[in-house]
């Protein structure tokens, strides 16, 4: 026996467990050690994903004989081999969190990432496996990894083979039962999953828990031509023999995780029943599949190879996170599926997310990726004064470099270039990249003084010249309620409990905390529902006003004083824009002329 085989039973969905026995090769070793990964590639938290395991009891298949088997540390068991030549170890899996990074089993599917269940062998990550998965009867399992043809008497076992841990981690597993799915197509396969190609490469759009809900009829055609704007910027062939989007459908809840070959999507079920929540969708299945070029293969070298139980440190997600950031909208407009407007609105709420959170004077862009394990993930009320998002920011930066690239080069180039530059580089020639070589393929199409303006935006306190920047494309920034009071809190929902306070304004300079409860506003009763027209109506700029808060059990009277609000970031077209700025604008945008409308 030379490489792992694993049985996975998902056919018991009332217990939400997924019941699994694997045998591995022996060495002449007298021990050998086993993990489970504690974190999924992708989302940079430590999950601890070991907590959802029951005992684990190690066999010898030859004899049946129990193997002793001991926990070494919160994800590691060590088996004791004796004589056996072959190990087989027991175990099951608790799967009740319905998130793209975790497992969910019910009634009405089972999913699951394989970093969450599969126990394998410390220091033998390259080992090949076999995976057998034994489903309900009437089901369909969707997966990316290699199928090995069925042995006779297996007609509810779906065999699958990964070439390496990697690979296995790297294709999660969706099987839907009949249910769950779209039922209004012509057949029960259609109902499953529809499918197109790009340059003959298959790609399939599994819908799980749609309900009554039906996909709009466009789907296939405006992924497709995604598909398309997402190639174009990096060129050459497709880097996938063929693309899954497995797209989980609730009633609330909202994500995407990226794989190599595929991607899973989170939505409510609603959204693809309204124009706004489809562009939603669309643009989340487009920035997955960026990731399919950028992250999947083109990566940091400290990311090349992942090290699976512990964190992985990068100062680079400004460009893995905020740049596919950048583009998931980008590409939805460039498709013609989302209209200037419609795209400028969008970008419009990154900018505004960004001016008014004063996290970004505090850590740069490369400081909050590398920070992402305790921040990001772990955000509290003040992590919008200590760090900054290097998704929403990161793609305003992204933007930033963009236009300075097209205003360095006349047009002639942008950051399609330098991504398309940096993949060529990097990831075909077998490497990661570093922060250097962004630099080089910048500096080779735009200049050293467009370098040095990137490490401005990323490296110090993010404050890019916006209003400049957007003229070169006759795109007007204004704020809309400037100069209205501002106070700078907000509440927990549906309360008047502080959330949190915005660093250095009037509420933080008056002591104002989180946890607070709001009572009254100028001797004005204030409820949830009450806040914003009380305010308003005694809230003056530059004008003392007095707060009657509950704070730990004691009532406390606070003076504050509002300032001018800046306002809401609005982006618009310019009036009387130049035809050389349209023309820049289309180049930048593409032919953002069409947007998605259903009745």
């Amino acid at each position: 026996m030379s490489e792992l085989e694993y049985w996975i039973d998902a056919t018991n969905p009332a217990n939400h467990e997924l019941s699994i026995r694997v045998q591995l090769p022996c060495d002449a070793t007298t021990e050998v050690t086993l993990f489970l990964p504690s974190w999924t590639p992708g989302s940079y938290l430590i999950r601890d994903y070991a907590r959802h395991l029951s005992r684990v009891e190690a066999f010898d298949p030859a004899t049946g004989h129990p193997l002793t088997c001991h926990k070494a540390s919160k994800n590691r068991y060590v088996v004791t081999k004796d004589d056996a030549e072959v190990i087989e170890l027991r175990y099951r899996v608790y799967c009740h969190e319905l998130s793209v990074r975790t497992s969910h089993v019910d009634s009405s599917h089972a999913f699951w990432n394989h970093a969450c269940i599969l126990l394998w062998p410390v220091d033998q990550r390259d080992l090949a496996a076999v995976i057998n998965i034994e489903q309900e009867a009437g089901s369909r399992l969707f997966c990316t990894l290699q199928s090995p043809d069925k042995q006779d008497g297996e007609a509810n076992i779906t065999r699958l083979r990964a070439n390496d841990l990697d690979d296995a981690i790297d294709a999660p597993v969706l099987i839907t039962s009949q249910a769950t799915l779209s039922t209004s197509q012509a057949t029960a396969d259609a109902a499953h999953t529809q499918s197109f190609q790009v340059d003959g490469v298959d790609h399939f759009i599994v819908l799980d828990g749609l309900a009554p809900i039906e996909p709009p009829p466009s789907l296939c055609d405006d992924l497709q031509a995604i598909v398309r704007q997402a190639h174009a910027v990096f060129g050459g062939e497709l880097p996938y023999e063929q693309y899954h989007w497995l797209s989980l459908f609730t009633d609330d809840g909202y994500g995407g995780l990226e794989h190599r070959d595929s991607s899973v999507l989170l939505m409510p079920r609603t959204a693809l029943s309204t124009d706004r929540g489809y562009r939603d969708f669309l643009a989340l299945a487009a920035h997955e599949l960026f990731h399919a070029w950028n992250v999947k293969r083109m990566r940091p070298t400290e990311f090349w190879r992942y090290d699976y139980e512990n964190e992985n440190y990068t100062k680079l997600l400004w460009l893995m996170e905020g740049w596919t950031a950048y583009y998931d909208d980008l590409l939805v407009a460039r498709a013609g599926l989302m209209s200037e407007s419609d795209y400028l609105a969008t970008m419009a709420k990154n900018i505004h997310n960004m001016l008014s959170a004063p996290g970004r004077f505090e850590l740069s862009l490369e400081e909050s990726s590398f920070d992402a394990w305790v921040r990001l993930y772990k955000p509290d009320e003040n992590t919008r004064n200590s760090s900054q998002n290097y998704y929403g920011n990161g793609a305003v930066a992204a933007m930033c470099l963009d236009l300075l690239i097209r205003r360095a080069t006349e047009g002639r180039h942008s950051i399609d270039d330098a991504l398309r530059a940096l993949y060529q580089a990097t990831f075909l020639a077998g490497r990661g990249y570093e922060d250097t070589d962004v630099h080089a393929a910048i500096e080779a199409i735009a200049g050293e003084g467009v370098v040095a303006q990137l490490r401005g935006l990323v490296t110090g306190a993010l404050d890019p010249q916006l209003e400049e920047l957007l003229a070169d494309v006759g795109v007007d920034l204004t704020f809309a309620d400037a100069g209205k009071a501002f106070l700078g809190v907000s509440f927990k929902a549906n309360t008047t409990t502080i959330a949190s306070v915005t660093k250095g304004s009037p509420a933080s300079i008056a002591g104002l905390a989180p946890n607070d409860e709001v009572l009254a506003a100028n001797n004005l009763r204030i409820k949830a529902g009450s806040w914003r027209s009380v305010f308003a109506a005694v809230g003056k700029v530059d004008e003392p006003m007095t707060l009657l808060v509950a704070r730990r059990g004691i009532l406390e009277t606070l003076d504050v004083t509002p300032t001018a609000a800046k306002g809401t970031a609005k982006l618009g077209l310019r009036a009387g824009a130049t035809k050389a700025q349209c023309a820049a604008r289309t180049a930048w945008l593409g032919d953002a002329t069409r947007a998605v409308a259903r009745q």
